[in-house]
């Protein structure tokens, strides 16, 4: 049974897993654009209104979130292990990261997914998320306000 048992901060050494992560054709062209992953975490790492962390199943790393805050807004992307797809691990990371009290500040959350990836529009419609018009890119905003 898919279970997340803790989060933590991504740590630059985590990188390696992410590197295993994007041999996952899937990954590599739905999220191509952390590429390349060095100078992506420095960006991310270095900005304030950024938090990554990974997601965790005891010891397996299940998955990543990255978030960007805006206010009282977090836009928020996710990576499942590929390892992990397809058994509840997203639907699972989503929940204990709504309902975390460090996040408690956050009254909207929005994630932009690409209009054909049904695995992730399904995952984010579990947890809660409404779907928004199609903007001109082809992707979806899903909403959850809380």
């Amino acid at each position: 049974m898919a279970s997340i048992d803790r989060f933590q901060i991504l740590k630059e050494p985590e990188l390696k897993i992410l590197e295993q992560w994007f041999e996952n054709e899937d990954t590599m062209r739905r999220m191509d654009g952390m590429l390349p992953l060095d100078v992506w975490y420095a960006r991310v790492n270095k900005d304030e209104d950024n938090t990554v962390i990974m997601a965790y199943d005891g010891q397996l790393p299940a998955g990543m979130v990255v978030m960007e805050f805006v206010g009282e807004r977090a836009y928020i992307g996710l990576i499942v292990n590929p390892l992990c797809r397809l058994q509840g691990y997203g639907k699972q990371i989503l929940k204990k990261l709504l309902n975390d009290p460090d996040f408690t500040r956050v009254r909207e959350w929005a994630a932009c997914i690409e209009e054909d990836n049904r695995i992730s529009l399904a995952c984010f419609q579990a947890a809660g998320f409404t779907m928004e018009e199609p903007d001109e890119d082809g992707f979806l905003t899903l909403i959850l306000r809380t």
